[in-house]
């Protein structure tokens, strides 16, 4: 069972790791140390959950912190680039908290309990950052948008 959902998850918890960090490189890293830590784990009850967990667990370990700058590609003929990297730029402007809290309950899908393990904080307190995420995302965006858009 661990090969094969080692197969199946690495994709997604690699573009969870980029959400947090901005760097598909250390995104990379962080995809396969987890993933492997997951294969050395004896009794693992929820194999989503334990790697999501110890995911996030690898954005408490000090690192370089780098200014993270996205660009749209030049030969880029859609919004679509460039809505994403609006996006990018928000999601790197939040708090490591509240970015972890928005990766973790809007794009992997975990529920407010399941976050609120995985980070190591009480539910209450997942609501809290999730609130203040998504608010401060929202004027972020907003304040990206092109005048003539508004």
């Amino acid at each position: 069972m661990s090969d094969g959902y080692v197969t199946q998850r690495y994709v997604h918890l690699r573009r969870a790791a980029f959400l947090m960090c901005g760097d598909w490189g250390l995104a990379d890293d962080l995809a396969r140390t987890t993933l492997a830590r997951f294969l050395n784990e004896i009794d693992v009850g929820d194999p989503e959950l334990w790697t999501y967990a110890d995911l996030m667990a690898g954005f408490k370990r000090p690192r370089g912190r780098r200014k993270r700058v996205f660009v749209a590609p030049a030969d880029s003929d859609t919004g679509a680039d460039a809505h994403t990297v609006l996006v990018l730029d928000a999601l790197h402007s939040l708090t490591p908290r509240c970015r972890a809290v928005l990766v973790l309950r809007h794009f992997c899908g975990l529920a407010i309990d399941e976050t609120a393990d995985a980070l190591g904080l009480d539910d209450s307190r997942v609501l809290t950052l999730e609130a203040e995420g998504l608010g401060a995302f929202e004027s972020l965006l907003a304040s990206a948008r092109p005048a003539d858009a508004r």
